[in-house]
């Protein structure tokens, strides 16, 4: 059985068995790698989050040949748990070596009251790499994060015992921010939450409320989503190519490198401080963009060229009922869709069926009668 096939077992039992963990390993892009940056011995797997919101999980395929599914199967959980406790984001200058064990206590518990394991139908538990792995003391606080283990690590002469299963070096590739990453977390787990029907496990219920708790900050993590797919130069022959100074050589200019199609809702139910927020951002991508606007609430409203500085004086078109599929499906009629696609809504109203294009919905609420798109990015505008 190859890699790919024994990680699907392992993620399929999961499903089975705690769908929770399950689901969340299904909104992981599993990845083959050489590991080269690690020793032979060392080169296992980890989890990051890439530009754009990306949840990756790098693995070697010898390390996955090597394990059982139902060693497997606690690995996965462990990457999970990271994952859900946003390890992947060093924050500080806390000491990397201390900080893996810190974070490795949080996720696995301790060694008679594991988080992570395989129990088979007699409850014996299968532990990877035998159970050999970091353990919070017997006589220390179950239920501390990772920062707090650190600390007490810092600050005692405590002998830590077992391995570090995974990569955690791959830490330091995830190229989003603290409150990008709670973002990117908090949206897979709420899908997830709203697709199963059995409750989180108990250990991670207040993790999980506090991830719905923070506060993100939605501009800077529209601007990273945005930067993934706008670019920030083109080529055309309007320009003197600075490095071969001959005709018919095209130079680069950095103003409108790629197209923007907003779709605003008008219905009556986004209020103007929101459109103001909105289009202040979309503002600051007009100097390097074409933006295009579109007006939609139940009905086609209107459909423009957005130029800088429009935002202050946008007049607001409709203000009736909401159908946010028919936009979507104007823009593809008419082959207007763009480099991506933007939707500004409140939730509360239906979606176009997936298409293959880039798509962001940006939200202008978030309460458990908001649906979302099954495509695309989801930014929330309020937290």
């Amino acid at each position: 059985m190859n890699s790919s096939d024994i990680l699907m077992n392992a993620r399929c039992r999961l499903i089975a068995k705690e769908p929770f963990y399950g689901h969340m390993a299904m909104k992981i892009n599993w990845i083959k790698s050489d590991m080269h940056w690690k020793q032979e011995s060392q080169r296992t797997m980890g989890v990051r989050v890439v530009d754009g919101g990306e949840i990756q999980c790098l693995y070697y395929e010898p390390f996955t040949q090597q394990c059982s599914i139902e060693e497997l199967y606690g690995v996965i959980q462990h990457e999970i748990e990271h994952l859900i406790r946003c390890h992947c984001i060093r924050v500080g200058d806390r000491d990397h070596i201390i900080f893996n064990y810190a974070a490795d206590m949080a996720v696995n518990g301790k060694k008679n009251n594991p988080r992570i394991g395989y129990k088979n139908p007699s409850n014996e538990i299968t532990l990877p790499l035998n159970g050999n792995i970091v353990w919070i003391p017997d006589n220390w606080d179950l239920n501390c994060s990772a920062e707090e283990y650190y600390d007490k690590l810092h600050n005692n002469d405590e002998q830590i015992n077992g391995e570090i299963m995974d990569d955690h070096d791959i830490w330091d590739t995830s190229e989003v921010s603290i409150d990008e990453m709670r973002q990117v977390v908090k949206n897979a787990v709420n899908d997830v939450v709203s697709k199963i029907n059995s409750e989180v496990p108990n250990h991670l219920y207040d993790i999980i409320k506090s991830l719905n708790r923070s506060v993100i900050n939605w501009r800077q993590h529209l601007r990273n989503i945005l930067g993934k797919y706008v670019g920030s130069k083109r080529q055309t022959y309007s320009r003197i190519n600075r490095r071969i100074r001959k005709f018919g050589y095209k130079g680069f200019s950095h103003h409108a490198a790629s197209e923007i199609v907003v779709i605003v809702d008008t219905s009556g139910s986004i209020n103007g401080d929101e459109l103001m927020q909105f289009f202040g951002e979309i503002e600051n991508l007009s100097h390097r963009s074409k933006v295009w606007l579109l007006q939609w609430d139940n009905v086609f409203r209107s459909y423009g060229h957005y130029r800088k500085g429009d935002w202050k004086d946008i007049s607001i078109k409709g203000r009736g009922n909401t159908n946010m599929a028919a936009p979507i499906e104007w823009l593809v009629d008419n082959k207007l869709v763009k480099n991506i696609v933007i939707m500004l809504t409140d939730g509360y109203c239906n979606y176009s069926k997936p298409y293959k294009f880039n798509f962001i919905c940006a939200l202008t609420t978030n309460d458990r009668f908001t649906n979302k798109p099954t495509w695309g990015h989801v930014v929330y505008l309020k937290q």
